[in-house]
C-alpha cells in the first residue's frame, strides 16, 4: 500500500479559451505533487497488456462544521464517516489514476477492476494498492469436484456458506466460477 498525505482532489472539468481546452493550473500543479510523491516509492510499472487491481481510499479533510463538534472527534478518528457530498468518488479516482498514469502503469485502460471509497477524517490523505489481476472467470472453461462438494454447491443458500465449506481445495477462480456456472461444473 502507499499512502500519499495530501488532500485528495477531484478532477475538474476542462477549460476552454481561444487557444484551445486547458486544465486549472491549480489541478496540474496537484497532479505534479502527487506524482512526486508517487515516485518516491522507487515501485515499479506493469507493462502494457498487463490487467491490474486498483484499490482507493480517499481520506478527506472535514468542513469546520462537522470538525468542531466535539461529539463527532471519535468518528473522525476512527475514519469511518462517508462522505455523501462533493467532491464526487470517480473525479477523485479520475485525478489519482491520470497523475499516476504512464508511472505505474503503461495506460489506465488495463485497470479491469476498481474499489474506492472516501471517508473524512483528521489525517487528509490518498491510499493506494495496485496489484495484478488474477486470471478472469471466463478463462476457465470447467472445474471438477467431488461429489460432495457438488452436493454442498447445490445445497448452499449463499456463496459464503459454500466459500467456507471448500476453499481448501480449490482457488478462488474456480469456486467463483462454480457458483456462477453450477449446471456446467464436472464430476472428479
Amino acid at each position: 500500500m502507499v499512502v500519499i498525505n495530501l488532500d485528495p482532489y477531484p478532477s475538474p472539468r476542462p477549460r476552454f479559451s481561444r487557444r484551445g481546452t486547458y486544465m486549472p493550473s491549480d489541478y496540474t500543479a496537484w497532479k505534479k505533487m502527487f506524482l512526486r510523491e508517487w515516485l518516491k516509492h522507487n515501485l515499479g510499472k506493469y507493462e502494457t497488456g498487463v490487467a491490474i487491481a486498483v484499490d482507493l481510499k480517499f481520506y478527506i479533510k472535514p468542513p469546520k462544521a462537522i470538525a468542531r463538534v466535539k461529539k463527532n472527534q471519535n468518528i473522525l478518528k476512527s475514519e469511518t464517516w462517508r462522505v455523501v457530498n462533493k467532491p464526487d468518488l470517480d473525479n477523485l479516482e479520475k485525478s489519482v489514476l491520470d497523475s499516476i498514469n504512464g508511472h505505474a502503469y503503461e495506460d489506465d485502460n488495463q485497470i479491469s477492476d476498481l474499489h474506492s471509497f472516501k471517508r473524512y477524517s483528521l489525517n487528509p490523505r490518498v491510499e493506494i494498492v495496485i496489484r495484478e489481476d488474477g486470471p478472469g472467470q471466463d478463462e476457465i472453461s470447467s472445474v471438477k469436484m467431488t461429489k460432495s462438494d457438488i452436493e454442498i454447491l447445490k445445497s448452499a443458500t449463499n456463496i459464503v456458506d459454500f466459500w467456507n465449506a471448500c476453499t481448501e481445495f480449490y482457488s478462488d477462480e474456480e469456486l467463483a466460477w462454480a457458483w456462477l456456472h453450477p449446471e456446467l461444473v464436472e464430476q472428479k
